[in-house]
Parts: structure tokens; C-alpha cells; sequence
């Protein structure tokens, strides 16, 4: 026996014996590039058959077979492949002993395949009968008796048997009867179950011990209804408080934007110890009745197209101020006073409107009502040919600030401590705040009086009917070639009716609005091409220069007392003096400010595309990108006007960035005062991520503040720590140590091992809140890898959810 090759361009011989009709359509058939090799082949003209023998290779663009015997039909384009065959197709692999590969449809089908699926975190190994893929893409396989498992080993620990499967690749696993065995002996059944690949879904246990809930465990089961919908239903114990059952029903179908489609959250629980707490803060009575109800999602209405028009819903009920702080503390620390509204919304490619209504549906919060607000917003377009842009904004509606209960009967005590001259201690230092005063600073009897006049006011809640326009034209130009300037001017009015909550009694107020402005800039570059250094990620070298000068000067005069609802929240960061992008309308006063600033940007080129946080993902199939592997943007505002403080300078701020290479990113924010005075303060916020080797990930950050206006002086420091120590042991910790009172407020520990089939993990955490009370836990986490998602996972935080974040 000789080796020979039969391969496309020999194959055209053969076909000029074959009849007209018959060999241009082989002819067509074969135009695809298909070679076969074999120690052994044949050609049968007349049929169109190939086959070949003996350590057999076929490749066909992006599929490659190996196999002991093969025949090829030129008419059908089919290929079946027997004895020991193994099939590379779009990075995965088959393997059996009788496959059947379409070359014309790219299907694949045969009986006993083996092959796997990749997930989040691994691979997911099965083997099937009846196994068929349908389409060339590859987006559906099915099969008949199956068995699937994560441990990659010739008997497997753990493994499903699934009388009919049917996979989704990238998406789902679809199972019928299914049974999960431990070695060989089953453990499990479920008629029918839906498995997302990359979904926080199937069985999962979370057992520890914290001081708040006592020992608990948690459970959740996550399934799929439908196609539509993800379930994950709840059922925890905790020692201490009883028993939680809750349910959380996500649509598949919106997974990228959750926070507004398809999201149904409802939990309950018995608390059997519900004055239980250890924040350190007081807090009012709280009953044994606790639940939460959280409700977003989309619906989009008939309209000129489909997504012109819809509604958005956010509505969450809570029992009480203290629950999500209790059980979810994640959704606490992220949204500690969650609003409710709905919204109807008309968008348009030159505005969108909005009809929205935000209501007081939990009595302990605080809440700027607006029922309802009629708002359009105009997008920044250019007005016919003329190079003049125009945007603007106009809002009418009823607001109410509607005061929580516990703050009601904080402003309540207040006056009552003024009426009885009994400003003392905690309540002379709400009077020191409102009234402007530094601590230690002496009452007078008229200081007094106005700070009562204040908390009156405050007691009985801002409110009042708000029509608010501004409108904005800009003339966007380069002059010379190089400069850019953008000189706006705009104007509106804010009329005000039926005002409560002033202190002067004001009953109408009418704010006019004139804002004149003009931004400058302009770049310089300098480029290095050769400069190439690739442990520093560097290939070519553009340092980019842009100075800026933005000028802005605001006319909105109204009274000192005015109650304000979209008022300024306090912040270190300096407020924005663009006025269609200054939300806190009833805070707009007039200003006089220059932002004078420098960008730097160094910048190389890649040839990788990048996936979220910048991360690498894959070699780039186009052109280099550019990308900015450095920067740093320094300014400050000089003060004509201050609208907040006497000032005459900002702090200068510095914002720099360092991501040379994927496994180094460096990050500093600074302001430091140039003046002394209100106002002037010093933060800095720096950190950096790296890998040391590639073993370890430090992630090491500090976060300072000093003479705030806002807040209280810190001096943070944290640090996230994770060392695979071997290919089977991990070990992480985190800390965060308040130095300016020497607290260390968290620290945790755990110890990871991996078991092959199973990961398992032990930890332990302690919160120290202050006040002599401290969180302490310990869990221990089993997870079976990749799938099913059988788990027991380890959440360092036992006091948010014991779910790791995902609740």
C-alpha cells in the first residue's frame, strides 16, 4: 500500500471523464478546497465518491478531521468519518467512531460524540448519541442519552445523565430526566432543567456563622421558565432571626440592562429579633414583619417605531429603614434609600420627553416627590445650515419634599429643644450646622430663634408648583487651523407658585437666567514611532498636549432661604458650571468662574480589541488601535463670583491614570488647597493594581480628606491581597484601616483548595462598626466547577447576602 493524496486540484482530472451536467455540478462542489489524505484512496467518477483509508486527514477551511477511514461525497458534500475520529471545528473538538461532517452546511451529526462546551470558568465535557448541530454556525446541538461533567478525567467524580439534551453554546444547556451521580451512584433528579451557561443559576448552599443572623444557611435554586425568564428562588435559616423565603425573577431576554427590563424581587422574613442591631447608630422600633419588593422593567408602546415610546417602572417597598442594612447589605452600601417612579418616555433624534411621577411609598424615607413632571430635553443639533447649535431643557411640575419619619421627629425635637432653651449637646451642634456656625461657637437668642424658624420649615417639607426653561445656542469654530472655540450664550426663567416650607414666606418667586460662556482649546502632538518597548506595552509613542480655558458666567439671582428640592448633594468633586448639565436646578445662583486646565495624554498603538475594564481579549483582526496608555488632567477655577463660598481660587486638582499593561493599573486624584478659608480642603485618592508574579494580584489604595466642608477627616487605607500558592491552594485577604482614628473597620481571610471536581474554600471576616459592637463570621464554601452549579460559595462579607454580591 502507497501513501496518496487526493485533493481538490487533482480531482479536476477526473472530471472531465464525468458527463457535462454531472461534472460541473462536482465542479461546483468541489471549488470549496476540501483535501483529503490517506495511505490509501480511491475516486469513483461515476458516483463521486472519495474515499480514503488509513490514518486519514481532511481539511475544509476551518475544520480539520483525523480518522481511520473516510468517504467523501463530491454531489452531497457530506463526509463520514469512522474509527477513531476526531473533528476540530471553530476551536472545538469532537471526538467518536462514526461522525458525519457537511462540507456544503457545515452540520455535524453521529452517534457516541464526545466533546465539550467552554463556560465562565472551564470547559463542560459531555458525550452523546443521536448527536446532530443542524446548522453550520453551530447554534444549537442536540442529543439523545448524554452525560455531562467538569472533571476532565477518564471516570469522573461527579456527572449528569440526561435522557435528551440540547445545548446552546455560549447560552444554555436544556436537560430532560436528569440525573446527577457521584461517582456511580445518583444523588439527584430533576424531570427538566434549563442551565445558563454563564448564569448564577442551579443549586447553591451557603452555611457560616455571623453575629448578626447567628449560624445560617442559604439556599438558592435558579431555573429557567421558558426562555424568558431566570428564577432563583430562596430559602434561608439563620439561627438568631427564623426563617427568609424570597423569589427573584430576571429576564433572560434583557440580561445586558437589568436595571431597567425584566427584574422581580420579592423576599420575607419572621424576624425573630428585630431590635437586633449592631451598626452603632440608634435607631427607631422596627416590627418582626420584614420584606422588600423591587420592581423594574421596560415596556415598550406601539408608536412610530418600536422604541419611541415606553414605560419604565422602579418601584421598591421595603418593611422597614433598617432591612436592606439587616440581610442585603450590598443593596444597602450601593442604594441605601431606594426611590420609586414611573416614567413615560418619548424619544425623538432631537429630544426626548418625559412624563414621569416619583412618589413616597415607604414612609421612612425622605423623598422629593414630583407628581407628576412633564420634562423635554433637546439634544445639542445644528439649526438648519447656519453652524449654530442649539439645546436646551423644559420642565413643569408639582414637587413635595416629603420628610421620612424618623427625621420628622428629629426636626420635631429640635424646635422643641429651642422652645425650651435646651440646645444642648447633640442638638447644639444640628443648630451650629444649620445656622452656618463653626463648633464651639456661643447661641445667641436670635441665633436660636432662626435656627427654630429653620427646623420649622424643614419639619413641614418644601413644596411647590416649578415651570423651568433654559435654552442655549452655540457657535462651534477653528480658527487658524488649530484653535478651538465654542462661545454659548442661553437664558430661561424658573417660576415658582404656591411655595411651603419658606422661612420668609414666600408664596411666589420668578428666577430669570442668563448664562454667557465660551470654551477654548487646542492640541499639539509629538509622535515617536520607532520607540518600541514591550515590557512596557509600548509600540510607538504620541504624546498629545491640549490646554482649555473654560470661561462661564451665570445670572440667577433668587432668596437666601429658598427651599430647594433638586438641590446639591455634598461632594468633593467641583460642580459642573455647563448650566444644561447642572441638574440641581433650584441651587442654580449666580456665578462667575474660569476653568483654566492642561490635558496630557501619552498614547501607543495595540493590536489586541479589549473586552470590559479594559482587559485583554483578543488579537485584533483589523488595523492597530490607538490607546491611551497614560494621562493626566490638571486645573483649577478662579473664582469671579463663587456661588458656594468666598473664594477666589478652587483646590487644584490633578486626575492621572497608568495602565501600561494589563496586569498594571495606577490611579492618583488630588486636590490640594491654594488658598485657606470655607471651601479649600485636601483629598487625595490614589491606589494601584499589579501582579508581582504571576501567582499574585496586590491591589493597594489610599483615600484622604481633611478640612471638608462635607465631611468628617479620613485617612484610609485598604488592601485586596490573592496568592495562588499551587496549582491546588489559594489564599486571599482584604483589609480597610481607618488611620485618622486607628479603627481597622474590615478584614477577612480565606483559604481556597481545590478538589479536582469540587472547589472548596474556608473564611473568616470582622466589621468593626464603631461603638463598641463589631461583625464577626466565618463560612465555608464546597462548589462543584462549572456545572451544574452545585455550590456552597464563600462570601467574605457575611453580613450583605452570604452570596458573594450575586443576591
Amino acid at each position: 500500500m502507497t501513501f496518496s493524496r487526493l485533493c481538490v486540484a487533482l480531482s479536476f482530472a477526473a472530471l472531465m471523464a464525468v458527463p457535462g451536467v454531472q461534472a460541473q455540478t462536482l465542479l461546483d462542489s468541489l471549488t470549496s478546497n476540501l483535501n483529503i489524505e490517506g495511505l490509501e484512496t480511491t475516486y469513483d467518477p461515476e458516483t463521486g465518491l472519495a474515499t480514503a483509508k488509513g490514518d486519514v486527514r481532511i481539511s475544509y477551511t476551518d475544520v480539520e478531521i483525523r480518522c481511520g477511514t473516510a468517504s467523501y461525497n463530491a454531489t452531497t458534500g457530506e463526509v463520514i468519518a469512522r474509527d477513531g475520529v476526531i473533528i476540530w471545528k471553530a476551536g472545538a473538538i469532537y471526538r467518536g467512531e462514526n461522525i458525519t461532517y457537511n462540507a456544503n452546511t457545515g452540520e455535524l451529526s453521529g452517534d457516541g460524540v464526545r466533546s465539550g462546551i467552554p463556560t465562565e470558568t472551564g470547559s463542560l465535557f459531555y458525550e452523546t448519541d443521536n448527536f446532530d448541530t443542524e446548522t453550520k454556525l453551530i447554534q444549537k446541538i442536540e442529543g439523545g442519552e448524554t452525560y455531562l461533567t467538569s472533571h476532565d478525567v477518564q471516570n469522573p467524580n461527579f456527572r449528569i445523565r440526561a435522557r435528551q439534551m440540547t445545548i446552546y453554546p455560549g447560552d444554555r444547556v436544556v436537560m430532560k430526566n436528569m440525573t446527577l451521580f457521584a461517582g456511580n451512584t445518583p444523588i439527584f433528579y430533576f424531570p427538566y432543567l434549563s442551565q445558563p451557561l454563564e448564569e448564577d443559576v442551579g443549586l447553591r448552599f451557603t452555611p457560616g456563622y455571623q453575629s448578626r443572623w447567628g449560624a445560617f444557611l442559604l439556599t438558592q435554586y435558579g431555573v429557567i421558565h421558558g426562555d424568558h425568564t431566570l428564577a432563583k428562588y430562596h430559602l434561608d435559616l439563620r439561627s438568631s432571626r427564623g426563617v427568609g423565603v424570597g423569589a427573584d425573577f430576571l429576564s433572560l431576554r434583557h440580561r445586558d440592562n437589568r436595571k431597567n427590563f425584566g427584574n422581580l424581587k420579592l423576599y420575607y422574613l419572621r424576624d425573630s429579633d428585630p431590635e437586633n442591631n449592631r451598626s452603632g447608630e440608634a435607631r427607631g422600633p422596627v416590627g418582626e414583619d420584614r420584606y422588600r419588593v423591587n420592581f423594574q422593567h421596560r415596556i415598550y408602546l406601539p408608536g412610530p417605531e418600536k422604541s419611541t415610546w415606553y414605560l419604565d417602572f422602579d418601584i421598591n417597598k421595603v418593611s422597614d429603614a433598617h432591612f436592606y442594612e439587616d440581610f442585603f447589605f450590598n443593596d444597602f452600601r450601593e442604594t441605601p434609600e431606594p426611590e420609586n417612579q414611573i416614567s413615560l418616555v418619548h424619544t425623538d433624534p432631537s429630544y426626548v420627553a418625559t412624563l414621569m411621577a416619583r412618589f413616597q411609598a415607604n414612609d421612612f424615607y425622605t423623598v422629593g416627590t414630583k407628581l407628576p413632571e412633564f420634562a423635554i430635553d433637546w439634544t445639542r443639533r445644528q439649526l438648519w445650515n447656519t453652524g449654530i447649535f442649539h439645546q436646551g431643557t423644559f420642565s413643569a411640575g408639582i414637587l413635595k419634599d416629603e420628610s421620612g419619619d424618623e427625621e420628622e421627629r428629629e426636626f420635631a425635637d429640635l424646635v422643641r429643644a429651642g422652645l425650651t432653651n435646651n440646645v444642648v449637646d447633640d442638638s447644639l451642634t444640628s443648630y451650629q450646622n444649620i445656622l452656618g456656625k463653626k463648633s464651639g461657637d456661643a447661641l445667641s437668642p436670635a441665633d436660636i430663634q432662626r435656627g427654630i424658624d429653620l427646623f420649622s420649615a424643614r419639619l413641614e417639607g418644601a413644596g411647590f408648583a416649578r415651570v423651568h426653561t433654559y435654552q442655549e445656542l452655540l457657535l462651534p469654530k477653528t480658527l487658524f487651523g488649530w484653535l478651538n472655540i465654542t462661545p454659548r450664550i442661553g437664558g430661561g426663567v424658573t417660576h415658582y407658585s404656591n411655595i411651603d416650607g419658606s422661612v420668609s414666606d414666600l408664596s411666589d418667586e420668578i428666577k430669570t437666567i442668563f448664562h454667557a460662556g465660551l470654551d477654548m482649546s487646542f492640541k499639539v502632538s509629538k509622535t515617536w514611532n520607532d520607540f518600541y518597548k514591550p515590557s512596557w506595552g509600548l509600540d510607538g509613542l504620541r504624546h498629545v498636549l491640549q490646554p482649555y480655558l473654560n470661561l462661564s458666567y451665570l445670572d440667577a439671582s433668587q432668596p437666601e432661604d429658598f427651599p430647594s428640592i433638586d438641590r446639591l448633594s455634598p461632594t468633593t468633586r467641583p460642580r459642573s458650571i455647563d448650566v444644561p448639565l447642572f441638574t440641581a436646578v433650584d441651587d442654580l445662583r449666580s456665578w462667575n468662574i474660569a476653568r483654566v486646565g492642561m490635558q496630557n495624554l501619552l498614547q501607543t498603538r495595540r493590536d489586541y480589541s479589549t473586552t470590559n475594564r479594559g482587559y485583554f481579549y483578543s488579537a485584533a483582526t483589523g488595523e492597530t488601535q490607538t490607546y491611551t496608555w497614560a494621562g493626566l488632567n490638571t486645573y483649577v477655577d478662579v473664582f469671579m463670583n463663587d456661588p458656594e463660598f468666598d473664594r477666589s481660587l478652587s483646590n487644584l486638582y490633578n486626575e492621572f491614570f497608568w495602565r501600561p499593561v494589563p496586569w498594571v493599573s495606577l490611579w492618583f486624584d488630588a486636590q490640594i488647597p491654594l488658598e485657606s478659608g470655607v471651601g479649600s480642603f485636601t483629598e487625595l485618592n490614589q491606589g494601584v493594581t499589579f501582579m508581582p508574579a504571576k501567582n499574585v494580584q496586590l491591589t493597594l489604595g489610599h483615600q484622604y480628606v481633611s478640612d471638608s466642608p462635607y465631611f468628617a477627616d479620613s485617612s484610609l487605607v485598604f488592601s485586596k491581597v490573592y496568592a495562588r500558592l499551587s496549582d491546588n491552594w489559594g489564599f486571599s485577604m482584604n483589609h480597610i484601616f481607618e488611620m485618622d482614628d486607628g479603627t481597622m473597620e474590615f478584614q477577612s481571610y480565606s483559604v481556597t483548595r481545590d478538589l479536582t471536581s469540587w472547589m472548596a474554600s474556608v473564611g473568616a471576616m470582622v466589621r468593626d462598626n464603631r461603638g463598641g459592637l463589631s461583625d464577626f463570621g466565618i463560612l465555608f464554601s464546597m462548589t462543584l466547577k462549572d456545572f451544574p452549579q452545585l455550590s456552597v460559595p464563600l462570601d467574605i462579607d457575611p453580613n450583605p447576602s452570604g452570596r458573594g454580591g450575586n443576591q
